[in-house]
């Protein structure tokens, strides 16, 4: 089995596992062969910052269990990556910070154990934008995160270093976080699919917290099934529900958060015609009053981070094997200089003073986006993951419509559109209303279709 096999989707690689064309070991050594050609030395895209010794013993278990006629699951020896703000037991979840190097968590994540239960193997830990900080993935212990189609553009973040190394092969799926952006954006930026459940679907125990009023763990997959498939897993399900038809949905579009950027308008339009031709009715809808934007507000994570990682580091990890607190962190002159500013400026909101005005703002702006959708009899609304294509490392975020997602406490999920000229990916992005996961997938498969296979990173 040559290392083609890294191009296809997670249900192709498990159907040559299960068919004997490929073992779980030659699969991890392709796993390997790759990490070291594309992450190590000067080729290094910067996707992982640790990988797991035992996972090779994984994968004989894994071989021989099939040999023997028994199935661990769907996830049955496919390797999976994880961000390492996640906890893996035996690995330190550092976050990505010098200082977390050695801050070794009790035991695996509930995610982590749920991919684990279905056959995963879990292969390493990926590279991030330090503590979730931003949507650059750059860390003080992995440096910055490449994006495959173009080195010198960012990966997106923070869950940037999960996208590269599902998008370039070092992984078949990988798990990620999303506070305000961090899977969807980096999953755009990398031509991959990236899903952001409803908060409080999936428990986030055992992952460094950002916001947990808003904090949530999901897949970065290649495909719209392969996403729904590993989302399946982490609620719970051996089986994600049934594809249903389209026809009859109705879709809003934000104009309102568009932007100006001609490709991606030109990606954006494309999308949504293979909508309004499979039969889904696509209108735009009333633009949001200027005070409901997610612009220039007090940020959740501003009032919530220090106290929620303080308590995270006096629970989660072995004892003194991680820092005493945020403010030991910033002490230890560990972090990159910039991030050690944004540590001191939340220590300085520590204590949540605008914490309930900004969770009022939340339920304010969910409030509206809910009539808005029952009155005009939305299933979803669709935009932009960002409003511009990424033209190198320091790139902002691309515009404030992700945040719809972060201060609804709704699903949303990225799918590939196409790509600009300059080869860089790009993805729209659909929300749907609390638990309604299943219709931003099955509007999406209509849409992945249309626009056909992956783009495949040139470098692979």
């Amino acid at each position: 089995m040559s290392e083609a096999i890294f191009d296809k989707s997670l249900r192709d690689v498990a159907a040559a596992l299960a068919g004997g064309r490929i073992s779980a070991v030659e699969l991890l050594n392709e796993s390997h062969s790759r990490i070291c050609k594309f992450d190590r030395g000067e080729a290094r895209l910067g996707a992982t910052l640790q990988l797991d010794e035992r996972a090779f013993d994984y994968a004989r278990n894994c071989d021989c269990e099939r040999q023997a006629g028994r199935s661990l699951g769907p996830l049955h020896g496919v390797p999976v990556i994880v961000k390492d703000n996640i906890d893996v037991a035996g690995l330190p979840t550092t976050s990505g910070n010098r200082a977390m190097a050695g801050a070794m968590p009790h035991a695996d994540c509930a995610q982590v154990q749920r991919l684990r239960g279905a056959g995963a193997i879990i292969i390493g830990k990926a590279n991030l934008s330090e503590f979730s900080f931003e949507v650059r993935s750059r860390s003080s212990l992995g440096g910055d995160v490449l994006n495959p189609f173009r080195r010198t553009v960012t990966s997106g973040g923070s869950s940037g270093g999960t996208a590269v190394a599902v998008s370039v092969g070092f992984a078949v799926a990988g798990l990620g976080t999303d506070t305000g952006g961090s899977i969807r954006v980096p999953a755009a930026y990398t031509g991959l699919v990236g899903l952001r459940p409803t908060f409080g679907r999936l428990a986030v125990t055992g992952i460094a917290p950002l916001a947990p009023s808003t904090d949530t763990v999901g897949p970065i997959a290649r495909t719209v099934d392969d996403a729904a498939l590993i989302f399946a897993l982490l609620a719970g399900r051996n089986r994600p529900t049934a594809a249903r038809p389209i026809r009859g949905r109705r879709v809003g579009v934000v104009e309102q958060a568009f932007g100006t950027d001609p490709e991606v308008l030109a990606a954006i339009d494309g999308a949504l015609e293979v909508l309004r031709r499979d039969g889904v009715e696509v209108l735009s809808v009333p633009a949001l009053p200027d005070h409901l934007l997610p612009v220039d507000r007090p940020h959740i994570v501003d009032e919530e981070f220090v106290d929620a990682f303080d308590q995270y580091l006096s629970t989660n990890f072995v004892v003194g094997t991680a820092p005493a607190s945020v403010a030991a962190i910033v002490e230890s002159g560990a972090s990159l200089p910039d991030y050690a500013d944004v540590l001191r400026m939340r220590l300085a909101h520590s204590g949540g003073a605008q914490r309930a005005a900004v969770l009022a703002y939340y339920a304010e702006l969910r409030a509206a986006l809910a009539k808005m959708m029952s009155a005009l009899r939305l299933d979803a609304l669709a935009f932009p993951v960002s409003v511009t294509v990424p033209q190198s490392l320091d790139n902002p975020k691309g515009g404030w419509a992700p945040e719809l997602a972060a201060c609804s406490g709704w699903p949303a999920l990225s799918v590939p559109i196409g790509q600009a000229v300059s080869g860089i990916p790009i993805g729209l992005e659909l929300l749907a209303q609390a638990d309604q996961e299943d219709i931003l997938f099955d509007l999406a498969r209509h849409i992945e279709r249309a626009v056909g296979p992956r783009a495949i990173p040139p470098l692979i």
